[in-house]
């Protein structure tokens, strides 16, 4: 067969989501010419899509060695170190591709996320000012044509974003990321040509305080069904969660309290900390993942640890001692989405403060086969009396999508940590992967809610 029907027969399975039989047609085509430009272009983007990250840089880098390669070539060399989190690798070859294509705006909002996300914050917000004067959308294909629907996904820089690529890579809708700047005016025919349904990301109140409002008469303005509207968003801050959960039947809800540096250091400069609860929590208002987050005994070590992080606001909440009687610490995550409450994960450490990805879970059997029933059954842990609670969360909580982290107290009750929209969910499990089934339950319920979303929308049109 030629190597042209060899192209439109991959392309022919391309389009009809046959993606398991591409690339077998793919490696027939390079095996004859390794420098095809299409077969390599199309190869990656199936390896990224099936998160072979460095088997796409493999086909690709030879094309840009040989100085073969175009701006496409040099885009997807990027996308494949992004997904792989090689920001340097990733900016690096979108800087290339703009050299090709000045003025790219796709690319330039890539290049800006990627500052984001490595600290360069001033350098992200010029980026993001220039490629929202170019172009206010960064879109991804459906991975069938046409597209199921659309998905308008509103992202704020710097304000504590729903992380969304889990949800967005290989999906059966079009995706378009549009970046909210205060001051911008944008075309909503546009916006609105790309939403059927529009997902409010913007999730962290202490981070974006200053663009929920300008986020939500934008959503507003497009008169679309929105998924986590910012007038949700406005009170779950980890203050305002603290209050709205207390005297939740079945749960221990530490009242959490916010305090600048001032107000603290004037407390404990005067001795005035008996109002305090030791051992208590103290955290940076807007961090998450543990960042600037400890336990402090005393007044000594609190004052240590406001002079150490400066000026900010700060979260005090009072210590509760969850470990379980075998006297390891059990941190489970759920994630809520529309009416179902789905499994994430369950870490287990010898440590108060635990991260999955810090744990020794990874090395441990029981560990791993505890979590793994969790993840099968997770009522029979959470028995009827803590699903009451989950719902009640749920129903005072009022968002489509978010999570929590909590603990069962020696006595029944759900210990709860934090409740938010802006908790990562991921697929890369190949340390523990018995948890690919429950996380793509997350993926299925939520695209399921998208599609009747968007559905219900179109039928009223």
């Amino acid at each position: 067969m030629s190597i042209d029907a060899l192209m439109l027969q991959a392309a022919t399975h391309s389009q009809a989501g046959q993606l398991d039989l591409v690339e077998p047609l793919l490696l027939q085509i390079l095996a004859v010419e390794p420098q095809h430009q299409i077969a390599c272009l199309e190869l990656a983007r199936m390896t990224i899509l099936s998160g072979r990250y460095d088997e796409a840089v493999a086909v690709l880098e030879p094309l840009a060695d040989e100085g073969l390669a175009d701006a496409e070539v040099y885009r997807r060399l990027a996308l494949a170190h992004s997904f792989a989190d090689r920001k340097g690798a990733a900016i690096m070859h979108y800087r290339h591709a703009l050299e090709l294509e000045p003025g790219n705006g796709q690319v330039l909002h890539s290049i800006a996320n990627l500052e984001q996300a490595s600290g360069f914050t001033d350098q992200a917000a010029a980026t993001y000012r220039d490629a929202v004067e170019v172009k206010p959308l960064w879109t991804m294909p459906a991975a069938v044509s046409p597209p199921e629907f659309r998905v308008l996904w509103m992202f704020a820089p710097g304000a504590g974003n729903t992380p969304p690529d889990y949800f967005v890579n290989r999906a059966r809708f079009e995706s378009s990321i549009l970046t909210v700047l205060d001051g911008v005016e944008y075309d909503i025919d546009l916006l609105r040509s790309h939403a059927d349904v529009v997902v409010n990301l913007v999730s962290d109140v202490d981070q974006s305080r200053a663009i929920l409002n300008t986020v939500e008469a934008l959503a507003e303005r497009i008169g679309r069904p929105v998924l986590n509207h910012p007038r949700g968003i406005v009170g779950t801050d980890r203050a305002s969660i603290s209050m709205r959960l207390a005297g939740t039947p079945g749960c221990v809800v530490p009242h959490t309290r916010t305090f600048s540096n001032v107000d603290l250091l004037h407390m404990l400069n005067k001795n005035e900390t008996a109002e305090l609860q030791f051992p208590l929590l103290v955290r940076r208002a807007g961090t998450h993942g543990g960042e600037d987050f400890e336990k402090v005994d005393d007044r000594n070590q609190l004052n240590e640890f406001v002079n150490c992080i400066g000026e900010s606001d700060y979260y005090i909440t009072p210590f509760v001692d969850y470990r379980s009687e075998d006297g390891y610490f059990r941190k489970y995550r759920f994630i809520f989405v529309g009416d179902e409450i789905l499994p994430y994960h369950l870490a287990i450490d010898d440590k108060w403060k635990i991260h999955h990805v810090t744990t020794s879970m990874a090395d441990i059997q029981w560990m791993q086969d505890e979590e793994r029933a969790f993840l099968y059954d997770p009522w029979r842990v959470f028995a009827a009396p803590q699903q009451a609670a989950l719902r009640a969360i749920r129903n005072t909580i009022g968002l489509d999508y978010f999570g929590i982290d909590c603990a069962l107290a020696p006595s029944g009750e759900v210990v709860v940590f934090e409740v938010n929209a802006t908790m990562l969910v991921h697929g890369e499990n190949d340390r523990f992967p018995y948890k690919n089934e429950a996380v793509s339950r997350i993926r299925q319920q939520f695209h399921s809610l998208l599609e009747r979303t968007a559905h219900e929308a179109l039928s009223t049109l």
